[in-house]
């Protein structure tokens, strides 16, 4: 049947094109390409179906590969160059329906949708995979395409509501209202719960834990929205919250454990829910892991610096605000220290400086002018973050260190770390704030607590004889105190601006804490939804309506 070719042919180029690269070690998602298929017959089989399935994994790569959308324009991330006139964080006019961020997103949201729903139909016409092996499959489908279109109705409102493969070109779509597309990401994630297993054998895969994560933020999330239903929403985002942290998971003791490459198979870690993977060969990588090259500023064009794969190459898109320092206690909170470089060491010689001498020092509190020209170093006080006391470099501050590879050269990408999509602190907070919805004060103090309290460095205070531990436990809880909690827990996992908007806090949070969006003035709220990609308006044979305030 022509139907099939044309199944077949799609799924070929698909795999092809975004091939399932995971690392060849089995006890990660085995890679397969099958290039040079051209039978009838091969995704109907086991074998052909599980590698259709892995097919799906490999577009998570691009998706949360994606800086600008997700961080500029925020209360902790600003545009890397200060006078960039980046819409994207200025809200300007420059924020368009013609910026490539937005298609770019859209398309690579739809292409991973469409492979998707490849699999749920391949997954009916299979003939010998066994059938809870198939349910599974099906779960790990349904999930990642309710995350794709969480995603996607976050940013832009009304999308399009496709659910059967694309086998030839559409010339016509219409977009699906908000919270239809919301109730199908539920049904899809229950249905996915009932066939996931708790955990799998290969890291990377789609579990229970995986789903129920997901629809406990998809339920938060919709309960500050009008067509929800406020009290049940929160009950569900709790509820779930509250099925997570039962299963197969358990916070680290040490923060930093989640991070540090010097530890052995540091990410094969219990509070991991869920994570995209790479590979450390390099055909099978697909450019690699460019996470480590976020936020950073460029000290190459310091000479003492200069390229160097400790401090790492920026990929010039995010950087974090001062506001985001400040919201660290540097002498009780842990987080810190594992977050950020607070010496950053000569890598040149040059400038009346040796190899490895102190360079650059961020002091946790201000020190004096005096105290700072008694030292052959450069020191930056916390107030001057945004600022920088080197010729032709903008911005200065705490490297961050949260995301460095070993040993990996001064080059774009080419990491092959994976990267936290969910983890188990997270969930405690999403509980917090849905308990915190309902009024249940002392559930949401817990679970807040729980996450501050691993936060908190060892010992005690001297001045008060009070353990750093006491400290940080909190009595009274605001969602501003859980907006700052997750900057210090989950900088540059969580992505930032949904938060914001779920919160309704992007407006009055950015402005506040953005000194450059602050300055431009023009963040409203038709900027809490980004505008329809022009092109894909443009090629639509129908009228697909643009967002209000976009011309």
């Amino acid at each position: 049947m022509n139907v099939m070719n044309n199944y077949k042919n799609y799924c070929l180029f698909a795999i092809l094109l975004f091939g399932a690269v995971f690392s060849g070690c089995n006890k990660y998602l085995d890679e397969y390409n099958p290039a040079g298929r051209t039978d009838n017959t091969f995704y109907n089989t086991a074998s052909g179906f599980e590698n259709l399935v892995k097919a799906n994994y490999s577009n998570l790569r691009g998706i949360i590969n994606s800086p600008n959308m997700y961080f500029v324009g925020t209360d902790i991330f600003s545009s890397y160059g200060r006078n960039d006139n980046n819409g994207l964080n200025l809200y300007n006019s420059n924020l368009t329906p013609m910026d490539g961020n937005f298609s770019g997103y859209w398309r690579q949201l739809y292409y991973a949708i469409n492979i998707a729903n490849t699999t749920l139909y391949w997954a009916t016409q299979v003939k010998d995979e066994e059938s809870s092996l198939l349910n599974q499959r099906v779960g790990e489908a349904k999930t990642l395409r309710s995350f794709y279109y969480f995603l996607l109705v976050e940013t832009f409102g009304d999308v399009p509501l496709q659910l059967q493969p694309t086998t030839s070109p559409i010339f016509a779509f219409t977009r699906t209202p908000e919270k239809d597309v919301y109730q199908q990401i539920i049904t899809d994630l229950t249905d996915a719960i009932q066939l996931l297993p708790a955990s799998v054998t290969e890291q990377g895969r789609v579990t229970k834990g995986v789903a129920q994560h997901l629809l406990s933020k998809v339920y938060l999330t919709r309960a500050y929205k009008l067509y929800g239903d406020k009290n049940n929403d929160f009950k569900m985002a709790a509820k779930l919250a509250d099925d997570v942290i039962s299963g197969p998971y358990s916070l680290d003791t040490v923060y930093a454990n989640l991070f540090d490459p010097t530890i052995t198979d540091f990410q094969n870690n219990k509070e991991v829910i869920f994570s995209v993977q790479y590979s450390s060969d390099p055909q099978t990588n697909s450019g690699g892991n460019s996470l480590q090259q976020y936020f950073l500023w460029d000290t190459q064009i310091v000479p003492f610096i200069g390229r160097s794969g400790l401090y790492g190459k920026p990929n010039y898109s995010a950087c974090p605000t001062p506001f985001l320092f400040s919201l660290f206690d540097r002498e009780k909170d842990s987080r810190y220290a594992a977050t950020f470089w607070n010496v950053i060491y000569a890598q040149n010689a040059a400038d009346g400086f040796a190899v490895g001498d102190t360079a650059v020092y961020y002091p946790d509190s201000i020190w004096s002018q005096s105290a700072i020209d008694g030292e052959k170093y450069y020191v930056i006080n916390p107030d001057k973050y945004g600022s920088s006391p080197f010729p032709g470099l903008t911005r200065c501050y705490p490297e961050p260190k949260k995301f460095r590879e070993l040993n990996l050269p001064y080059q774009d990408g080419g990491g092959f770390r994976s990267t936290y999509v969910f983890r188990l602190a997270e969930t405690y907070l999403i509980g917090a704030e849905a308990n915190l919805g309902l009024n249940n004060m002392d559930k949401a103090l817990e679970m807040f607590n729980k996450v501050r309290m691993r936060a908190a460095k060892p010992g005690t205070d001297p001045r008060t004889n009070i353990l750093y531990s006491t400290e940080m436990k909190v009595s009274k809880l605001t969602l501003d105190d859980i907006l700052d909690e997750r900057a210090r827990e989950l900088f540059g996992e969580e992505f930032r601006w949904f938060e914001l908007k779920r919160t309704g806090k992007l407006i009055s949070r950015t402005l506040a804490h953005n000194e450059e969006a602050k300055a431009a003035g023009s963040l409203d709220k038709h900027f809490l939804l980004r505008p329809i990609p022009q092109e894909d308006i443009d090629l639509n044979q129908t009228v697909l309506k643009q967002n209000p305030g976009y011309n």
